[in-house]
């Protein structure tokens, strides 16, 4: 059994479904400890090589992270790297980075560029509100074993048009070969409610809500067509987007779009609410996670400050 954190074994929703594990090391009522892997719904724990396994077997995996969590990031950088060393090549798509940037990421990728050149050629400071250094290490990662990068996003200026004037308004340029997106499920629109009214300044203009959600759902399809297209380019991959945990986690995120576009379900594994609230609600696996007090991320800013900043609508 390889060394670790204790894991547990889940069901997979494309329809494989793993071996039960033989031992369990205890079990689990609320949410997983630090250092364990739960199933959604269950409450074994088991192995770090079983989820690893369960990855290998899928052609889509999401680690969905909170941008803005370091120990979320720390957690997809030992995923990746067990799934490098136990199973068949892997492809990783950040969405952080816009597609028209995909000529560095390949450059990247073989060696060519330094981290200033990937950083101002690939326009890190206009594309994403994030600190670079969340992401080099996965990005080292991915350098240092030859792994395609795969940039997922569409440009800001895309989703920002949708929620101004809605998807029918955007000319063909400006939908960067994208389809219409499938439609938002109900739940789906149930749990945007929510993110819309955190970012929302005073009185919302007539159908604002419904752009919110179809700039929503053009960002989602965008991660889902290239996740997709990658793994068509990589037949014998296994494809893994670093993507924020509110795209990742179902219903009606990038699992929605990747079942519009005929691919297969993604398999999804996020890290634990630091609340401890009951719920892998949205993903296959579910990891315990204690960030150090010192490393909690300080409140975020009004939307009112900043209301088209390139984070800014997404859910968490």
């Amino acid at each position: 059994m390889r060394p670790g954190a204790a894991l547990l074994v889940l069901g997979l929703s494309a329809g494989c479904a793993l071996a039960p594990v033989g031992v369990a090391t205890r079990v689990v009522t609320t949410c997983p400890a630090p250092g364990e892997w739960v199933r959604a719904g269950r409450s074994e724990a088991s192995s770090f090589a079983d989820v690893v396994a369960a990855m290998g077997r899928h052609r889509i995996v999401l680690l969905g992270e909170r941008h803005d969590a370091r120990d979320d990031h720390r957690w997809q950088l030992h995923v990746v790297a067990a799934l490098i060393a136990d199973t068949r090549p892997v492809v990783l798509g950040f969405e952080a980075f816009p597609r028209t940037v995909q000529p560095v990421l390949d450059a990247w990728s073989v060696g060519e560029l330094d981290v200033p050149e990937l950083l101002e050629r690939s326009q890190w400071r206009r594309n994403w509100p994030m600190e670079p250094n969340l992401y080099l290490p996965l990005l080292h990662l991915a350098r240092m074993h030859r792994l395609p990068v795969v940039a997922l996003n569409v440009p800001r200026e895309t989703t920002r048009a949708v929620r101004r004037r809605g998807w029918d308004a955007l000319t063909e340029s400006k939908r960067h070969g994208l389809s219409t997106p499938a439609a938002a499920p109900a739940a789906y629109r149930e749990r945007l409610e929510t993110v819309y009214a955190a970012h929302r300044c005073g009185p919302a203009p007539e159908g604002a809500f419904d752009r919110f959600v179809e700039a929503q759902l053009v960002w989602d399809h965008a991660m889902a067509a290239a996740l997709w297209r990658a793994a068509d380019a990589h037949p014998d991959a296994v494809v893994v987007g670093i993507v924020g945990r509110g795209h990742a986690a179902r219903p009606g995120g990038i699992d929605n779009q990747l079942a519009g576009l005929g691919a297969p379900l993604p398999f999804v594994l996020l890290t634990s609410d630091p609340t401890c609230e009951p719920g892998a609600a949205g993903g296959d696996v579910l990891f315990g996670v204690a960030p150090l007090a010192s490393e909690q991320p300080p409140p975020a800013p009004s939307p009112c400050d900043a209301p088209d900043a390139p984070g800014a609508g997404s859910p968490p």
